[in-house]
């Protein structure tokens, strides 16, 4: 039983931790992978345009002016001729729905792909367009919040140097951290700092006389700031609000391993020293409320400002269109676009459709199905004419040949971009900046940013920082 008791925290906090690193909301830096998206507003965009890029020093890029029909055909051939008569029928309905790639959800934006090895050269490129009196951005500008994590760190070393227990403390504080990096959301931030003062509380009255009582019952401040600090995590996202509570209960863990290792430790000595002064005669701030709630404070102002200062956009101005551009998101937001962005899939089943179009037969009684097509061809065998029966089917193999196809296409086709995606890709339109912090989220980060203001005067008034 006793063993039980000693695994079972030990276990509960390398869960916590597996879990959140594996299933990790870490904010992506852009839409598609390799590319960059360029949106210039079509009724803004100036004619010379495509020189402009070249002065830029971007040569390569993908866009509606330069697609071609995405098929390599012989010339002359029956399936080239069959393609041409039907060029505007439904059959080819795929042509005109690719060209949706190239234009923002609303169809005000005209939209480039420009490969990531010309990055270094879009900065220049919209200074340039906006002088030119173009309105013109990148999609998703933003990258991994590297600031918020390492402010979060600052704050525990800080935490630990004024810590009374400092054992105690990091044991609790390493979950949190992780959870940080693994969530580097403004909200979650919050959320943390909030969860470390708790912690750092706990550290400091920890072992005395009456501390439960205290950190329960004689502290409603810090019960009604852990909740304020679990909203704020869940206003970010539903999947950040749940690994939150994960967090706590793997807190909960390391407090109970913290306290089975000091029992373990004080076992040792036949002496055990015992605090004079019970929980309520000491300060929960270690006696440095003066250095540890101004460190706090002062962090979730910067975290508040970093949210301010990165909204904007690489222009420098803010997104007041609010633009949806393509690119990869969830199945279930995807269908509910009205417009459709085809995938590869499509791409698949519109080159069957053009290659076996001139073999499939006209008879609705038909043995074979869409995905089965046979058909005859004459070879000349020891000077006679014989027919032999050809059978092709769609299948992986099909797709495999389409898909090497597309690298020989003689022009930047959008079929690349896609291809460069991964198997998992699924179109559907997203906002320009990964990162959209949704009003609640910043109404949370304000009341978390007040519960700190709050608890820093309460300190004061209450003379919190007497030792």
């Amino acid at each position: 039983m006793n063993i039980i008791k000693k695994v079972f925290p030990v276990l509960g906090i390398l869960i916590a931790a597996i879990l959140t690193i594996c299933f990790r909301s870490i904010p992506k830096g852009k839409s598609w992978n390799d590319y960059r998206v360029l949106y210039v507003k079509t009724t803004t965009m100036p004619q010379n345009f495509e020189e402009l890029l070249i002065d830029c020093g971007i040569t390569e890029y993908v866009s509606l002016k330069n697609q071609r029909v995405p098929i390599m055909l012989s010339r002359n051939s029956i399936e080239e001729a069959m393609l041409k008569i039907s060029i505007s029928s439904d059959e080819n309905k795929y042509l005109y729905d690719r060209q949706n790639y190239f234009y923002d959800e609303k169809g005000n934006y005209s939209l480039f792909y420009i490969p990531d090895l010309y990055d270094k050269n879009l900065d220049s490129l919209i200074k340039v367009l906006t002088k030119a009196g173009a309105q013109a951005g990148i999609d998703c500008t933003l990258s991994y919040l590297w600031l918020i994590p390492l402010i979060i760190l600052l704050i525990t070393i800080v935490l630990t140097i004024f810590s009374r227990n400092k054992l105690f403390f990091i044991t609790t504080a390493i979950l949190p951290c992780i959870y940080i990096f693994c969530n580097a959301f403004y909200a979650c931030a919050i959320s943390v700092i909030i969860l470390e003062l708790l912690l750092f509380i706990i550290s400091n009255l920890y072992n005395r006389k009456g501390a439960v009582k205290r950190i329960i019952t004689g502290n409603i401040i810090a019960v009604f700031a852990l909740v304020v600090a679990l909203v704020s995590a869940f206003s970010v996202s539903l999947r950040s609000g749940l690994f939150f509570i994960l967090l706590l209960a793997g807190t909960v863990c390391a407090v109970i391993t913290a306290s089975f290792v000091n029992k373990t430790e004080k076992q040792k000595y036949e002496y055990q020293p015992v605090f004079i002064r019970s929980a309520k005669a000491v300060s929960p701030y270690g006696g440095k409320s003066n250095i540890v709630l101004p460190v706090l404070l002062v962090s979730s102002v910067i975290i508040l400002a970093y949210f301010i200062l990165g909204s904007f956009n690489i222009t420098g101005s803010k997104n007041k269109d609010n633009l949806m551009l393509p690119g990869n998101t969830e199945k279930t937001a995807a269908i509910v676009s009205q417009k459709k962005l085809p995938l590869l899939e499509d791409f698949f089943r519109w080159n069957w459709n053009i290659i076996t179009n001139p073999y499939k037969s006209l008879n609705g009684n038909s043995e074979y199905d869409e995905n089965h097509v046979v058909y005859p061809r004459f070879v000349e065998e020891d000077g006679i004419i014989k027919e032999q029966l050809y059978t092709m089917y769609y299948n992986e193999s099909f797709k495999k040949s389409v898909t090497e196809n597309i690298e020989n296409l003689d022009f930047y086709s959008i079929e690349k971009v896609i291809k460069a995606q991964g198997e998992d890709f699924f179109a559907g339109y997203t906002k320009t900046i990964s990162y959209n912090v949704s009003i609640f989220s910043i109404i949370m980060m304000i009341c978390g940013f007040c519960m700190l203001l709050f608890i820093y005067f309460s300190a004061i008034i209450g003379k919190g920082g007497k030792r």
